[in-house]
């Protein structure tokens, strides 16, 4: 069977170097993401490697922009049957009373909606192969919270709810679904936030082990998630976080 893949936020940190790492191991990529050009730039690269793989310029959160991101893929290699929904934005830092409708769609239908629109169309497909791979990038936010991200904190915790349903609906058929929940992670995203003073320093403090992620780090991940041994993990929420939800923070280390 030949493993066709669509990579969702593939433009950039964790869904470039995902579809990078899935080419190498002899996938076809659709590389999906809101900016063409960053799409174009990844699937360039992958084909300059000798791998497969297509940019398409997509709203994750609009239903005819998906339809025609599958069906593009569809015509050109077959049915996608592994599916990394990475597309997530964060919105700005605030209060719930200061959160307006415009942002709460914007950030459901980005890292939400997209999921159930993808899946929606996808697993009656992959129920039909025996087989499929979905994979959802939540976030550690989406097991704890968090102050001031509280759209983004649902977001993230409907993503891994919606994982475990699918695992536990879709199982039977060969399908698998896991979440995995990133810390703080060197991405635009994840540790660049202009806005905020010292924000990298302050993120640093928080880790246990004094450093963030790399996107590789969390593609590897997912990497092994959809490979050969990876079959018997269903429903999963990882934690890949440096070890910041293991610790509260509360005591100093008493070693210094």
């Amino acid at each position: 069977m030949e493993k066709i893949a669509i990579v969702t936020g593939a433009g950039r940190g964790i869904g470039a170097e995902t579809a990078k790492l899935l080419a190498k191991k002899n996938m076809a990529v659709a590389v999906l993401d809101l900016h063409e050009e960053n799409a174009m730039e990844v699937a360039s690269q992958i084909e300059w490697e000798g791998g497969q793989a297509f940019a398409f310029g997509c709203d994750v959160g609009k239903r005819e922009d998906v339809e025609q991101a599958i069906a593009i893929t569809e015509r050109k290699w077959g049915t996608p049957l592994i599916l990394v929904n990475n597309a997530g934005v964060g919105g700005p830092f605030h209060r719930v009373d200061e959160v307006d409708d415009e942002e709460w769609e914007w950030i459901m239908n980005t890292n939400v909606k997209s999921v159930f629109l993808f899946t929606r169309n996808l697993l009656p497909k992959m129920k039909q192969a025996g087989y499929g791979r979905i994979i959802n990038v939540a976030s550690i936010q989406g097991l704890l919270g968090s102050s001031y991200s509280s759209t983004y904190v649902a977001s993230k915790h409907a993503m891994i709810g919606y994982t475990k349903t699918i695992a536990a609906e879709w199982g039977k058929y060969g399908i698998t679904c896991n979440a995995i929940c990133p810390g703080y992670v060197n991405t635009k995203l994840g540790v660049r936030q202009e806005d905020i003073s010292d924000y990298y320093r302050r993120v640093m403090d928080k880790s246990p082990v004094k450093r963030v992620a790399e996107p590789l780090e969390i593609a590897a991940l997912i990497g092994h998630l959809v490979g050969e041994h990876g079959g018997y993990i269903n429903g999963a929420s990882y934690t890949i976080d440096g070890g910041i939800s293991a610790h509260v923070g509360i005591t100093s280390d008493l070693t210094e």
